[in-house]
C-alpha cells in the first residue's frame, strides 16, 4: 500500500464520529447499514452522517450497495488488512504473532 493512501486512511479515521461510523459498519458488516440506522444510532443529523461517509468512501474504508432505493453501507475489509499489514510490516523482526 501507497503511503498515500495509508495517510488517508488514519486520517479519514482521526475523527471520533468517523470512528464511531467505521465501528459500526464493521458491527453490520454481513448485510451492511443504511444512512438512514447509523443517523439514528449516533444521533447525528442525516447530512453530517453525509459528509463523514463521504471521506470515509474517499478513503476506500467503505463500499456502498443499492438493493431497490436504499443504499447500504459496509467497511471495505481489504483496506482494513492492507493498513494492518502496512502497520505490522517487519514487526518483532518478521516474528509478529499478532
Amino acid at each position: 500500500m501507497k503511503p498515500e493512501k495509508i495517510i488517508g486512511v488514519f486520517n479519514a479515521l482521526a475523527q471520533e464520529s468517523r470512528l464511531k461510523i467505521f465501528r459500526i459498519l464493521v458491527e453490520n458488516s454481513k448485510d451492511g447499514i443504511c444512512p438512514c440506522d447509523i443517523a439514528e444510532k449516533l444521533k447525528i443529523p442525516r447530512n453530517t452522517l453525509s459528509f463523514h461517509l463521504s471521506l470515509l468512501s474517499q478513503a476506500g474504508l467503505c463500499k456502498q450497495t443499492k438493493k431497490g432505493k436504499m443504499i447500504f453501507y459496509k467497511p471495505n475489509c481489504d483496506i482494513i488488512r492492507q493498513s494492518a499489514e502496512f502497520l505490522l510490516k517487519n514487526c518483532c523482526e518478521g516474528e509478529c504473532k499478532c
